[in-house]
């Protein structure tokens, strides 16, 4: 005969544990329920996005204040400039701090009022931009840059841009008080003013964004042809980290012509790629007058938020593998400011093996018989009506013991 002992016990414990589960329930629906009142009421009075549907997203790219300022001297990507400052913090902000967002001409949103901006931008960005270089609404595809003193406020706004949909926003890390110091000279008579900056008015070495100068392309190699960087402006030297010398690489992080060929025939012959040779132009770009042979393609306005990606989501989205700490990387565009932009970009990520490719497509010709892969170009804005690309010249050979001594000097091939 069976016997069955300590039921009672049994039961009891069985129901206490019914009544914490239940409980557990009761509560957790009543904090969701809290949750979608507090994301209700706070939608209604300020138009910002919920915490919830911000904190889905991936965290919004960041700007180093030696990139902003190479992004904003470029006048290739024309990026629109928002100051998502509150009042508190105008009201506590240094004197020339504020001159800088002035001589920027930004966009003054403050971050509790950007999502309802955003969302009724056909009339409320206007009333903020008023007549400045910005004044025409971003679209969802614009480069967005987001400004507060020290950075917290600019990085809730990209977060609450990301959220409404817009792809292409960073913040500046470390807000105004890491961009003032690097600020170059207003009072130069180099220098560019605010609105030719962002509007790419000022040439003759433009990379992509403006007009191009006289039209023409001297003989490759002939400095004073078509100079493969911008010349240094502001008049500071190129060691100095202002915006005079942020769009002027230094020949040491460079790599001519020459030697990007013989490195990518030695890879070539070893079956393996030695360098990563990336194309930071825009798609139509590309596709209209070409490409190197043997490059991949990450326009540079996609690249802020590309280095944030997991390698298998980079792989998927851009179809060549992320590159890392050790590899090479050599970026190239029309001439070079978006390159060195890009390079800034990836030394920041932590890419330290990265060179930029010498005066660009504009100094390129294939060696051997391969003949022209690209063809060179005048500067156009991103809708304008493409040029003609410059007639093909003759190819020319590689000097070989030139590109050698190069690539060991620069420690990109061991002896």
């Amino acid at each position: 005969m069976v016997h069955i002992t300590n039921i009672g016990g049994s039961l009891t414990t069985a129901v206490c544990l019914s009544l914490i589960a239940w409980s557990i329930r009761v509560l957790r629906a009543a904090k969701l329920a809290d949750q979608k009142t507090r994301a209700r009421v706070l939608r209604e009075t300020t138009g910002l996005p919920s915490m919830r549907l911000i904190n889905s997203r991936r965290t919004p790219a960041r700007l180093s204040p030696a990139a902003f300022w190479m992004l904003v001297e470029s006048r290739c990507l024309r990026p629109v400039l928002v100051d998502v400052r509150s009042a508190k913090e105008l009201a506590d902000t240094h004197p020339e701090d504020d001159g800088i967002s002035k001589r920027l001409e930004m966009v003054r949103i403050p971050v509790e009022e950007l999502a309802h901006v955003l969302r009724n931008k056909a009339t409320q960005w206007r009333l903020r931009a008023r007549d400045g270089p910005h004044a025409k609404p971003p679209s969802l595809r614009d480069t967005m840059v987001f400004i507060s003193t020290h950075g917290n406020a600019a990085t809730q706004a990209a977060a609450i841009a990301m959220a409404l949909g817009y792809q292409r926003v960073m913040a500046v890390d470390g807000g105004l008080a890491a961009m003032v110091p690097l600020a170059p000279p207003s009072s130069s008579a180099a220098s560019p003013t605010a609105s030719s900056l962002h509007n790419g008015l000022v040439t003759a070495t433009n990379d992509g964004g403006g007009s191009s100068g006289n039209g023409r392309k001297g003989n490759v190699g002939s400095p004073g042809a078509h100079a493969g960087h911008d010349s240094p402006s502001f008049g500071s030297s190129p060691r100095t980290p202002s915006a005079s010398s942020l769009s002027f690489v230094p020949p040491g992080e460079t790599l001519s012509r020459d030697a990007l060929l013989l490195l990518m025939e030695y890879g070539q012959a070893q079956g393996a790629p030695l360098v990563t040779l990336v194309d930071v132009r825009r798609h139509d770009e590309r596709a209209l007058y070409g490409s190197i042979r043997g490059s991949v393609h990450l326009a540079a306005e996609q690249l802020p938020r590309a280095l944030l990606a997991p390698p298998d989501d980079f792989l998927r989205a851009f179809h060549f593998r992320k590159p890392g700490p050790d590899d090479v990387v050599v970026v190239h565009s029309r001439r070079q400011e978006r390159a060195s932009y890009a390079k800034q970009l990836l030394g920041d990520a932590g890419l330290h093996r990265c060179l930029v490719l010498s005066e660009g497509v504009m100094g390129w010709r294939s060696g051997g018989n391969g003949g022209e892969d690209v063809r060179a170009y005048d500067a156009y804005a991103d809708g304008e009506a493409p040029p003609e690309p410059y007639p093909t010249e003759p190819p020319v050979e590689i000097d070989r013991p030139e590109a050698e001594a190069e690539l060991m000097h620069k420690n990109v091939l061991l002896p």
